[in-house]
């Protein structure tokens, strides 16, 4: 209800450019929407996840909580942690690029997404993932004259372990075992497939990524497997590469380019009461 009233709002007002969008969700309208999912899982005595956290506010929300003894847990992307709202600003509706939800906050909310993440307040980072169909030139062009009418997410599956490497483990914001336990362990254990997935050890799929921190290069669309006319990264410094992935033992990738059997894929069930519904350290 806050995003419509807001968003009809601006609109009426004659603000539609990009730079507007991040108006129309403002941090209070995600910092309470937290905060209420939190109260209904307490009442309910309920596991609760609460994804794409982007500012400081609702991340103490869920910080508080799980200190309360509640099984909260956040998570926040890649995008929340590297790009500010500032971006949504660029002229010649390059802006339309980064419209996403919830929208990207100033920088402070940006430094402390590192901060919550190296703090253990936010436990998982993902991609959210999402190759608008027909891309920037004929997707995100529908909401030219509209910011309301731009269909929101932005690719960077690709790009999110190498973000996080070259901007966390290389610049000290994390270490390489937080790399590790926010990228694969907590996911997998939120998820509910964990010790299947997310761990080396003797009965896991050996699902592993031979990572080379040595390899320095510049993220460009030029590189993307995703489909995308554009990247949100285009232009990033890129320290380190995926040399190889295997899935459950078997070669599937090398040097960026696909290399095993289409269909070897399996579906992974996850299993009812997991470690989400408890502390992971119990």
């Amino acid at each position: 209800d806050i995003i419509d009233v807001l968003t009809k709002k601006l609109v009426a007002e004659g603000k539609t450019e990009t730079k507007y969008f991040s108006d129309s969700r403002p941090v209070l309208s995600e910092a309470e929407a937290t905060s209420r999912a939190i109260y209904m899982a307490k009442i309910a005595d309920a596991p609760l996840f609460v994804v794409h956290v982007t500012n400081e506010e609702a991340a103490r929300a869920i910080r508080d909580a799980y200190n309360e003894g509640l099984s909260i847990y956040g998570e926040t992307c890649t995008h929340y942690m590297m790009l500010n709202d500032e971006n949504l600003g660029k002229p010649n509706f390059e802006g339309a690029k980064y419209v996403c939800n919830p929208p990207l906050r100033p920088q402070a909310d940006v430094d402390f997404m590192w901060e919550a993440i190296n703090k253990g307040w936010l436990t998982s980072v993902s991609s959210d993932h999402c190759a608008i169909m027909g891309g920037f030139a004929e997707g995100k062009v529908k909401g030219k004259d509209d910011f309301s009418k731009i269909p929101p997410g932005s690719p960077g599956v690709q790009e999110r372990l190498y973000m996080l490497w070259t901007y966390g483990v290389e610049t000290g914001r994390i270490s390489r075992q937080k790399f590790v336990e926010v990228c694969c362990t907590t996911p997998a254990k939120v998820c509910g497939i964990y010790p299947q997935k997310g761990d080396i050890m003797v009965g896991s799929d050996a699902d592993i990524v031979v990572f080379d921190p040595n390899y320095r290069g510049t993220i460009s669309n030029k590189d993307s497997l995703s489909g995308s006319d554009y990247c949100t990264y285009e232009g990033f410094e890129q320290k380190g590469i995926a040399e190889k992935v295997f899935l459950r033992g078997k070669l599937v990738a090398e040097n960026g380019k696909f290399t095993g059997e289409i269909g070897r894929g399996k579906q992974v069930m996850s299993k009812p009461y997991a470690y989400c519904y408890d502390k992971f350290e119990k």
